[in-house]
């Protein structure tokens, strides 16, 4: 693939952040989880481990690391650019959302769809849309998800 270039990934800031949706249950679910169960027992057997570190050398960076997923969930683009026709890199693409366990849901001469049914996701929201131009392709979906296709795509 030496004639393919990878954009870096671009976050798209749909409405601000204080304005969106609010999520299922179910997406809620692991999450308040996993910051009500996991974070404190985290922040407890890191202060057993060293009695003496200040509470705030262990709170702050627990309740970073706890957030940083609502990062990755955000909008995402990067573009794919060659120098043939672009259609011929549908296949690569195809082979590397499969393997992350995406299905082409909708295809058609300009624009593709694809998806990722998940129970805690609402509607739509994981689904990865590949906009086809003559000499590029215009990937956009979950940040997370895109990292990883770029990854899978340049082995």
């Amino acid at each position: 693939m030496k004639s393919v270039t990878l954009s870096e990934i671009v976050r798209i800031h749909e409405r601000p952040f204080f304005l969106g949706r609010c999520a299922t249950w179910r997406q809620l679910l692991p999450w308040a989880l996993t910051l009500a169960l996991g974070l404190p027992l985290l922040m407890l057997a890191l202060h057993l481990i060293d009695p003496g570190t200040p509470l705030p050398f262990i709170v702050l960076p627990a309740l970073v690391g706890g957030l940083l997923p609502m990062m990755m969930m955000g909008p995402g683009r990067f573009e794919m650019n060659t120098r043939f026709d672009a259609r011929y890199m549908i296949n690569t693409l195809d082979e590397a959302l499969t393997s992350l366990g995406y299905c082409r849901t909708a295809s058609g001469p300009d624009r593709i769809s694809y998806f990722r049914p998940r129970p805690w996701l609402r509607g739509r929201e994981g689904a990865i849309v590949v906009a086809v131009q003559p000499h590029a392709l215009e990937v956009v979906g979950p940040v997370g998800s895109l990292r990883l296709l770029q990854q899978r795509i340049a082995c």
